[in-house]
């Protein structure tokens, strides 16, 4: 009698089984893993220091700048076909014998097409003073000709900024002419004095332009002397596109001797900047740590202290006492981004073994504070030691965040010792994990033109120091997020910054309530130069032209939708659990028939049996 029962699947167990199906897909793509993927983006060219990020060509897709031999810059253009990066554009210094020392692309003179600023050591190396070329972008190329040589030198890498709010990038430094910052305002290239202070600027320094006090409007951090030698930070806040006086002077963590770059990022997500500082209580760095500064509780609270992993101790890798003026010389750094996508920033630094010669990137996760010292940050970072492919990488001496892809997922590149002629390799690693985290990447323009821009050029491919982003939205728990970030508030010692945002939203799909976007304003304006969108549509890219600048209303945001492998997995479990049902439904229809056979096979047997 069992085998004549036939029980319908019912529709509960169903769409269960299908669920069941659907996590098992989505499960099976969650990994946290990198991946070596060097040889498919360069090729054998794999080589050279990379120095600065920019979309050189206008074609949306973000490109690389590398010197190599010291005096030549090498552009890698993004490609759609292998390898991904190919050296497109030279320009080479060995003419005049100079060293070059950092890159910055921007648009210096207006016209909305990148040039590319030079820091260099010139011939014979007299002193460390710094010469400064920018070369002049036209039709998405640049000619060694085309050139314009600042008549001032430099006592370190100037920081790239919009002083006075019309953005076009200007260069802000200490010069030969005298003690006192000075300017170079873009467009005319006409010199200014900057500030009045004090303090002497500390060299290498980690100047910032960011929004440190949340209202829209980049701030200037600068990193000084004071008159004793100590070090200090100093935050001129700009008030109505005015940096009148130093609202805020603090000084470096207590028993701190070496003190790495300023790093800013809302490291716990409250939708304000904070400055995180690495350093070492001794020269070696065999004792580091990296700290939170909290101004309103006036003290330094750390964040990572624990460098210990199986019995080795690690730290930071300082600068050589000894380096010459013509080898590159990188502080510690630490390079931020949001690896897993949760809403809080994560880090890149480079450690050194203390007790061997050992020397590699790691991955510092910012995780939720579980001891007391960090309590009042309510974060902390904690180092990621078991990453396959990174720690595979020896000798390593910068390592960088980069979306390799265009695909809101951040992946990873480090340079390191070793290739010949004293070269610096480059090691690109894919970044493989994947969750049912969210995204939203926002690059902001110039806003200088835009449908009427000359050359008909469009004017995506302009770096832009000074716009502050901010967003907030719902998370899965129903509790209000916030979120934020500065677009390229570095520029120099391999600062390293990205010309966009990526900005995480962990594991909630809703749309973002607000986005906030504001840009710096000239010298007397009292209105907050801000606009803000609404509904936006998680993992997607979201362009910006403030055009004009000071009509916010009437800036224009260019939405372009990027799926990522959440969705593609998405799409591949929907269609796996169609074909499921569908080969239900086949195999219940092939039954449901072959009962009816058998039932009529019985009607006839009856019948010829009844009529005998």
């Amino acid at each position: 009698m069992g085998w004549g029962v036939r029980r319908p699947l019912g529709l509960g167990r169903l769409l269960r089984l299908c669920l069941l199906v659907l996590l098992l897909l989505l499960g099976s793509g969650r990994a946290r893993a990198l991946r070596n993927v060097t040889a498919d983006l360069f090729g054998p060219e794999a080589w050279g220091a990379l120095a600065a990020f920019g979309d050189f060509n206008s074609d949306k897709q973000t490109d690389l700048f590398v010197i190599r031999e010291r005096n030549d810059l090498i552009i890698f253009l993004a490609d759609q076909k292998a390898p991904y990066f190919k050296p497109k554009v030279k320009l080479s210094m060995k003419n005049q014998s100079a060293v070059i020392t950092s890159v910055v692309p921007g648009d210096y003179d207006g016209d909305s097409q990148m040039d590319v600023l030079l820091t260099y050591l010139p011939k014979n190396h007299v002193n460390s003073e710094l010469l400064v070329v920018i070369f002049w972008g036209r039709n998405q190329t640049l000619h060694p000709n085309h050139k314009t040589v600042l008549n001032r030198t430099f006592l370190d890498e100037p920081l790239i900024m919009d002083f006075n709010g019309d953005l076009i990038p200007d260069v802000f430094g200490v010069t030969n002419e005298s003690s006192q910052p000075q300017i170079l305002l873009g467009g005319n290239l006409s010199w200014h004095p900057a500030l009045h202070t004090q303090s002497k600027m500390r060299i290498p320094h980690s100047h910032a332009f960011i929004d440190l006090n949340k209202d829209f409007t980049a701030d200037l951090f600068l990193t000084t002397l004071s008159s004793s030698g100590d070090f200090q930070f100093e935050i001129w806040e700009n008030k109505d596109g005015n940096f009148s006086t130093a609202s805020y002077i603090t000084q470096k963590p207590k028993d701190m001797v070496v003190v790495g770059q300023s790093a800013f990022a809302d490291f716990d997500g409250d939708g304000q900047t904070d400055h995180l500082l690495p350093a070492c209580a001794d020269v070696n760095c065999h004792s580091s740590a990296i700290y939170l500064a909290k101004p309103e509780l006036n003290q330094w609270i750390p964040v990572l202290q624990d460098f210990n992993n199986k019995g080795s101790h690690w730290g930071f890798v300082p600068i050589e006492s000894e380096s010459t003026p013509t080898k590159l010389q990188i502080p510690i750094t630490l390079h931020i981004g949001d690896y897993n996508m949760d809403g809080y920033p994560d880090a890149l630094a480079v450690l050194k073994n203390t007790t061997g010669s050992n020397q590699q990137a790691f991955l510092l996760e910012n995780v939720p504070c579980n001891i007391a010292s960090c309590e009042r940050a309510r974060r902390m970072f904690k180092v990621y030691w078991e990453l396959s492919d990174l720690n595979q990488i020896k000798d390593a001496v910068v390592a960088t965040f980069f979306d390799i892809y265009e695909d809101g997922i951040l992946d990873i590149i480090v340079l390191s010792k070793g290739y010949r002629n004293n070269e610096f390799a480059i090691h690109t690693l894919k970044n493989n994990f994947e969750a049912d985290a969210y995204f939203v990447k926002v690059i902001v323009l110039s806003g200088l033109c835009s449908n009427d821009c000359p050359r008909k050029i469009t004017p995506f491919g302009v770096n832009q120091p000074g716009p502050y982003i901010m967003y907030t939205t719902v998370d899965a728990n129903g509790y209000l997020k916030n979120g934020s970030a500065g677009q390229l508030s570095q520029s120099a010692h391999l600062a390293l910054q990205l010309p966009y945002n990526v900005l995480g939203l962990g594991r909630s799909a809703n749309f973002l309530d607000h986005l906030f976007v504001g840009i710096p304003r000239p010298l007397g304006e009292k209105t907050i130069r801000k606009q803000e969108w609404t509904a936006i549509i998680p993992n997607s890219q979201l362009i910006v032209i403030p055009y004009p600048h000071n009509v916010p209303r009437s800036w224009s945001a260019k939405l372009y939708l990027t799926p990522s492998n959440i969705v593609l997995l998405t799409a591949i479990a929907l269609i796996g659990v169609c074909v499921f049902i569908l080969a239900i439904i086949g195999i219940l229809h092939w039954q449901e028939k072959k009962a009816d056979d058998r039932e009529k096979r019985q009607e006839a047997h009856r019948f010829h049996f009844d009529a005998m």
